[in-house]
This record gives C-alpha cells, structure tokens and sequence, in this order.
C-alpha cells in the first residue's frame, strides 16, 4: 500500500505543479470534505470541489509557489477500504527553494479495488501561510 500512496501523491502533486484543477478534483470522492482551522467545506458537487481547488492553486501561484513536494510521514489502515494518511508538503519556487512547508492529513477510499480517492482533507497550516494566501486571493475577487 505504500508504493500505492507514493504513486498516488506523485501523481497529485504533478496535478498541483501544473495548476490542473481539473485533474486534482479527478482524486477526489464525492462528497469531499476540506478542514482547516478556520474554514469547513463539504463538497457535494465536483463544481464545489473545483472551486475549492482553483482558490487553493491561485493563492499558492499568488505566493510564488511553482512545485510542490509531498512526503508521506504517516499512513494508517482504518479498514478494508479506508487509509489515513499524513503528509508533509513543501512549497518551492521556480528555483526549486523551499518557500515554506505545512501539513496536510487525509482520509482516502479505495475505490473500484484498487483506485485511491480523497474523502477528507485537513490542513495543518500551523504557519498560516496558506490560510493567508487564501484570504488575499478571496479578496482580489
């Protein structure tokens, strides 16, 4: 299950490299549910869960943030079909230099016996980093 998850977050943080919103929301089960300290969201729709991604990746771009680099730190088997799984992210800028680095923990769903799909996300933005560059790109709007 490891290499699964390895595979998996490689492949969503190529999502998040190119800003495919589309592609990330493709990782996503319905509903989807995003947590941080501030904010709760259930996603019903994969328009909700668009628009949670966009704002994501336009308040990363805002902070210059052009690669992002997971780490699985931690990964649980809460039952047949459901993982936890805790992974530090660091955000990197053109010249591949660390910007800053928060924690994300997520609950995921093997789908169709073998696809992985997120069902909840929680961000441990300790910084605020993110939560901030959220709210200024909510702002601009």
């Amino acid at each position: 299950m490891v290499d699964t998850l390895e595979q998996f977050f490689a492949q969503y943080s190529e999502a998040m490299d190119n800003a495919d919103v589309q592609r990330l929301t493709s990782f996503s089960m319905k509903p989807m549910v995003f947590v941080s300290d501030e904010t709760k969201t259930i996603c019903h729709s994969l328009q909700d869960i668009d628009k949670v991604h966009q704002l994501l990746m336009s308040s990363l771009k805002q902070g210059g943030v052009v690669k992002h680099i997971p780490k699985i730190m931690q990964s649980m088997r809460l039952s047949d079909s459901v993982r936890f799984v805790k992974v530090r992210w660091v955000f990197c800028d053109g010249a591949d230099q660390a910007l800053f680095s928060c924690y994300c923990s997520y609950t995921m769903q093997v789908e169709n016996g073998d696809t992985l799909k997120i069902l909840i996300s929680v961000l441990d933005d300790e910084q605020n980093i993110i939560s901030d560059l959220m709210k200024q790109a909510q702002e601009k709007k």
